[in-house]
């Protein structure tokens, strides 16, 4: 990174002027040294000046040496390179809508959902204080992107980035899936092979925990899930909004004590929590609440919790999912 030479070799010169500069998420960062930026961009397999994406909302050149950068000061280590690199191709795709995203007054803001072989491999939590602290893989990825955005893309805070509120998600917001889940990986809803490694992004609010320790037959804990879709659904300002059921290890083995896949899960509460809703707004005009409902199983085994993320506006004037390999 150019500034590296500007300062010159002092390390905590060059944390102090890229505080300054408002290049750091207000944390501590590692310095960008020509050698850490140069290992990293080896173990993504592409040249340095690749061109991986253009990153709203100020269409940022996201060559494969300037996330480099930002995922070494992040603490990332060379093998999470491909895992960042597939996070920013996800992030940047047209139907994400970044630029919606990152420019709202809203608080949503990308989360990313690791699967695949990738999560043991590189030592992702998809167990214990999913959303919290204590794995180096998802803080370090999570908080590279957030740069990468803030870096690469202009989003600024209280500058471009306008949130109200703000999301404690935009320091860092990476979970796993859990490779033990009962139901195929997400990634693979989205026409990925089973045993690929994947990225899944979406505009998602901060987790809201489902608690029900009463449930233990599967159409009463998916009434549990439907009270918090139907609140999501009934708010006129998360109008076609997608919603993330994360289902804890003990909920999962409720929900498919009676055999039910993915497909029937979701249709479960969709339908409890139209009984819940009535007449929706949208209903006019043909919307199908329903399909933007997903379903990942991840957290610890201890305790009926799960969770559920809702989303921006949804598909068309505001986010839609995605998901991209990890090459």
């Amino acid at each position: 990174m150019a500034i590296t030479r500007d300062v010159g070799a002092d390390e905590d010169a060059v944390i102090e002027e890229l505080h300054r500069r408002g290049m750091t998420d207000g944390l501590p960062v590692v310095v960008p040294t020509p050698e850490r930026v140069a290992r990293f961009v080896g173990a993504t397999g592409m040249p340095a000046d690749h061109l991986v994406a253009i990153v709203p909302p100020m269409a940022g050149d996201a060559t494969v040496e300037v996330i480099a950068s930002n995922a070494v000061m992040a603490g990332c280590t060379p093998d999470l390179a491909p895992v960042v690199v597939a996070g920013v191709r996800a992030m940047c795709r047209d139907e994400f809508n970044l630029f919606g995203v990152r420019t709202s007054n809203h608080p949503a803001t990308p989360m990313f959902i690791v699967g695949g072989p990738v999560v043991e491999r590189c030592g992702f939590n998809a167990g214990t204080n999913l959303f919290g602290p204590g794995s180096r893989a998802n803080a370090t990825v999570g908080r590279a992107l957030n740069l990468i955005v803030q870096n690469v893309g202009g989003a600024a805070p209280g500058l471009v980035d306008q949130s109200v509120m703000g999301h404690p998600g935009r320091y860092t917001y990476c979970i796993a899936e859990d490779p033990a889940s009962p139901w195929p990986l997400l990634h693979t809803v989205a026409g990925l092979a089973p045993g690929a490694s994947a990225v899944t992004c979406f505009a998602g609010d901060a987790p809201t925990a489902v608690i029900d320790y009463a449930s233990v037959e599967p159409g009463d804990l998916a009434e549990a899930f439907a009270f918090g879709v139907a609140n999501v659904w009934r708010n006129p300002f998360y109008a076609m909004s997608e919603i993330v059921l994360v289902a804890g290890i003990a909920h999962a083995k409720v929900l498919v004590k009676d055999g039910w896949d993915r497909a029937e899960v979701l249709r479960q509460v969709g339908e409890r929590a139209r009984r819940q809703c009535g007449e929706l707004p949208l209903d006019a005009a043909g919307h199908r609440y329903e399909a933007g409902l997903h379903l990942v199983c991840a957290g610890g085994p201890w305790g009926q919790y799960s969770a559920l993320v809702n989303g921006w506006v949804g598909p068309g004037p505001g986010s839609t999912m995605t998901t991209e390999e990890v090459g």
